[in-house]
C-alpha cells in the first residue's frame, strides 16, 4: 500500500509540474512577445545556416551506410578493438567516429538506428550511449576556441580534454552489466575476420530493401530527424531568452555563488555555467567574455558545459533514444560524468599545457558576410567531403587492423 501511494505521489507531481511548466511559459511568451519572437528567429536561423546543412548529409549517410550493410562490414573486422576496450560490438567505431566528427546528435542516432535494426543488443547500446555522444571539432576548435576565446590552442586543448573524457566514460562503463572476463574476450579466437565481413555484408543486402527504398527512407528519416533539431534549437532559444527576462538565472546563480564562495568563482563564471546547463553555445560565450575570471577557471567550466551539452541536446538525443529500450536516467548520468571528467581533466591539465603554448595572443575570428544561401551551400559541400573522408578513412583503418591481425595469428600457429 506504502508503495502505491508512493507512486501515485510521484505521479501527480509529475503531472501537474509538467502543466504547471508549459502554462508558465506560455504564460511568458505571451508577456514578452517581442524578446519570444526574436530568439526563436535567432534559433531557426542556426537550425537553418548551420545545423541542417552540417549535419544532413551525415544523416543521410548514416542511413545508407547501416542498411547497406558497410557498418556491419566495419565492425566485423573492428570487433577485436573494440570489444576488449569498451565491451560493445565492432559497429561501435562507426557510432564512435561519427559523433566524435560530426557532433550532437549524430551519435545518438546511430545508436538508436543500430540497436531498432537489432544489430547490437539493449546492454550495448547502452555502453555506446555513454560515450559516444560527443561535439565535434569544428565546433569546438572554431565556434569555441577561434571565434569565444580568440586562441585556437585553447580550442585544440578542450577537444583534446573532451575527447579524453569521453574515452574514459566508455572505458567505465565497459564494466556496466559485464558477464565475460575480459582475459576471455580479449583471447577469443577470431578466423577468417575478411571473409566474415563480406559474409555479413551480403546477408544484410538481403535482409534490406532495394537501394532505391533505401535511398528513400534514409532521406525521409534524415530529415524528420533534422525538423525535430530543429525544433527544439528553437524551442530552448526562446526558454533561455525568458528566464533571463524573468531573473531566474540571475536568483539561482547569486544563490550558487554564496555556496561555491570557498571554490572561489565568480558570479559571472556560475552564471555562465547556469546558462549552459541549458544550452552549449550561449553559454560557452558567456564564459569567454567572464570578466574578472581566471582562464583555467574558464577553460575548465567552458569543457564541463561541452561535455554535458545541455539539456537543449539531450532533448534532441533523449527524443531519438527514447525510441528504444535503453534507460534514458543511465545516459543522463554518463553525461555528468563526462561532464565532470572533462571538467577536472581540464583543470589539472592546462596549467602543463599553458607553459608549452602561448595562450596570450589572440587568434581574431571575422564574420562571414556572405549570405545565408552562401552559407548553406559552402557548409554543405563541407559536410559531404568530411563524411567521404571520414567513411574512406575508418574503411582502410578496419582493413588494415584485420590485415595485421591476421598476420599475427599466420606467425601464432608457425610457432
Amino acid at each position: 500500500m506504502i508503495y502505491i501511494k508512493k507512486n501515485k505521489v510521484k505521479y501527480y507531481i509529475n503531472t501537474y509540474l509538467v502543466v504547471f511548466v508549459v502554462f508558465f511559459f506560455v504564460l511568458a511568451i505571451v508577456l514578452f512577445p517581442n524578446e519570444s519572437v526574436k530568439a526563436a528567429h535567432e534559433g531557426l536561423m542556426t537550425w537553418l545556416t548551420v545545423v541542417l546543412p552540417a549535419l544532413l548529409p551525415f544523416f543521410i549517410g548514416a542511413e545508407l551506410l547501416i542498411g547497406l550493410g558497410v557498418v556491419k562490414f566495419i565492425g566485423v573486422l573492428l570487433e577485436p578493438l573494440m570489444r576488449p576496450l569498451f565491451n560493445v560490438p565492432g559497429e561501435g567505431s562507426f557510432a564512435f567516429t561519427m559523433s566524435v566528427t560530426s557532433g550532437y546528435p549524430v551519435g545518438a542516432k546511430i545508436i538508436t538506428k543500430l540497436r531498432l535494426s537489432q544489430s547490437i543488443s539493449k546492454i550495448e547500446a547502452q555502453r555506446l550511449a555513454s560515450f559516444c555522444s560527443t561535439s565535434g571539432p569544428l565546433f569546438i576548435v572554431g565556434a569555441v576556441g577561434i571565434g569565444m576565446f580568440k586562441s585556437k590552442e585553447i580550442g585544440y586543448f578542450l577537444a583534446f580534454s573532451h575527447y579524453l573524457a569521453a574515452i574514459c566514460v566508455g572505458l567505465l562503463f565497459a564494466f556496466y552489466r559485464r558477464s565475460t572476463p575480459i582475459n576471455k574476450v580479449i583471447n577469443r579466437p577470431e578466423k577468417n575476420r575478411i571473409r566474415e565481413a563480406f559474409r555479413q555484408l551480403s546477408r544484410c543486402r538481403r535482409d534490406n530493401p532495394p537501394f532505391g527504398v533505401l535511398l528513400g527512407n534514409a532521406v525521409k528519416e534524415s530529415f524528420n530527424t533534422m525538423l525535430m533539431v530543429g525544433g527544439f534549437i528553437i524551442l530552448f532559444s526562446v526558454v533561455i531568452k525568458i528566464l533571463g527576462e524573468v531573473g531566474f538565472i540571475d536568483y539561482i546563480a547569486y544563490f550558487l555563488h554564496l555556496i561555491l564562495r570557498p571554490l572561489n568563482m565568480s558570479l559571472t563564471a556560475i552564471k555562465s555555467l547556469i546558462v549552459g546547463l541549458f544550452e552549449i553555445t550561449i553559454g560557452g560565450k558567456m564564459v569567454a567574455e567572464s570578466m574578472y575570471t581566471p582562464l583555467i577557471t574558464k577553460v575548465s567550466v567552458t569543457a564541463f558545459i561541452i561535455a554535458w551539452s545541455g539539456f537543449s541536446i539531450h532533448a534532441q538525443c533523449i527524443s531519438l533514444l527514447g525510441t528504444t529500450d535503453l534507460n534514458i536516467n543511465l545516459y543522463l548520468l554518463a553525461k555528468l560524468i563526462h561532464a565532470f571528467f572533462a571538467g577536472i581533466l581540464s583543470y589539472l591539465l592546462f596549467p602543463l599545457y599553458a607553459k608549452w603554448f602561448q595562450l596570450s595572443s589572440p587568434v581574431f575570428f571575422t564574420a562571414n558576410s556572405s549570405s545565408y544561401s552562401s552559407q548553406f551551400f559552402n557548409s554543405i559541400k563541407s559536410s559531404l567531403e568530411l563524411f567521404v573522408l571520414i567513411f574512406i578513412g575508418l574503411l582502410v583503418l578496419s582493413l588494415l587492423f584485420s590485415l595485421l591481425l591476421s598476420i599475427r595469428d599466420f606467425f601464432k600457429k608457425r610457432k
